[in-house]
């Protein structure tokens, strides 16, 4: 009866064996051909909680900007905050108003540090006439790369000084 419980135990053994290696088999072929992918850690993410747009600009004839307040912040609204990926695009955009009796020009749009290229996407180079209200400006902007999740204020600059 011992040699019989011996022998009982030993091939339960070896089956469990079996089955764990026929389920670790199963799961890598399915990883093999991409039905089950292993998880990916995902990429640092930069957010945006506020954008100060300043504008360099001249004054209308009444003592205020051609395009009004040379800075705005934009905060909680505006599509901020904004979540992107370490090192990845994003747009920005804002709306505009030549208050002056005049074109202006936006000429160039910068941005500070540590986010990189704010590339024109709309509105850049172009006059914008008198009475003009809904001016669009977007740009492109490069996100910094991080090495863990940060939060940034994002500082753009127009210039509408020749």
């Amino acid at each position: 009866m011992v040699v019989m419980r011996k022998l009982g135990r030993r091939r339960l053994l070896a089956l469990m064996i079996a089955i764990a290696a026929s389920v670790v088999v199963v799961l890598l072929v399915l990883i093999g051909i991409g039905i089950l992918r292993l998880p990916t850690p995902s990429p640092p993410s930069v957010t945006v909680d506020t954008a100060v747009w300043h504008i360099l600009q001249g004054n209308t004839s009444f003592g205020f900007g051609w395009f009004g307040p040379s800075v705005r912040y934009v905060n909680n609204t505006g599509g901020l905050p904004l979540t992107v990926s370490s090192g990845s695009t994003f747009t920005m955009e804002i709306t505009l108003s030549n208050l002056d009796n005049k074109n202006h020009t936006i000429y160039n749009v910068s941005v500070a540090p540590p986010f990189l290229h704010a590339t024109p996407v709309r509105g850049i180079g172009v006059a914008v006439v008198p009475g003009s209200d809904e001016w669009y400006v977007v740009v492109s902007v490069e996100a910094p790369t991080v090495s863990s999740d940060s939060t940034y204020e994002l500082a753009l600059t127009l210039n509408a000084l020749a």
